[in-house]
């Protein structure tokens, strides 16, 4: 049975894991940091509606978002490639996982599960 027939394998990579520890080693850590930076930055947020005065809150609010603009612009990983046209995606992120950080497929597994095929639905009218 090849790889490529399999529902888990992407660009030559097994995307099934096995483990929560193994979920955890293959995520994105560029993406696991903004993720941080961004809770971070929401919790600051919140904790400025306990200050009374209107103008400090909007000094405080701006100091914050600037703070999270300098961490976020510091991020970075040695393997990112942008994606063409999507925004600030990785071409080697598959959901929340690294694909160079997955194992590579052996073609054989244990784990194969055939990849459904899907017809074209006829929407003539017929």
């Amino acid at each position: 049975m090849g790889g490529k027939r399999c529902t888990y394998y992407t660009r030559g990579r097994c995307t099934r894991t096995v483990s929560p520890e193994q979920s955890a080693a293959v995520r994105c850590h560029l993406l696991e940091a903004r993720r941080a930076v961004g809770a971070a930055t929401l919790d600051r947020l919140d904790r400025l509606k306990k200050l009374a005065d209107p103008g400090d809150r909007e000094v405080a609010r701006r100091h914050v978002i600037q703070k999270n603009l300098n961490e976020i612009t510091k991020l970075s990983c040695p393997r990112y490639v942008p994606r063409e046209g999507r925004g600030p995606v990785c071409q080697h992120q598959h959901l929340v996982s690294c694909l160079l950080l997955l194992p590579r497929c052996t073609q054989r597994c244990e784990h194969f599960m055939a990849r459904r095929e899907y017809k074209a639905i006829d929407q003539g009218g017929t």
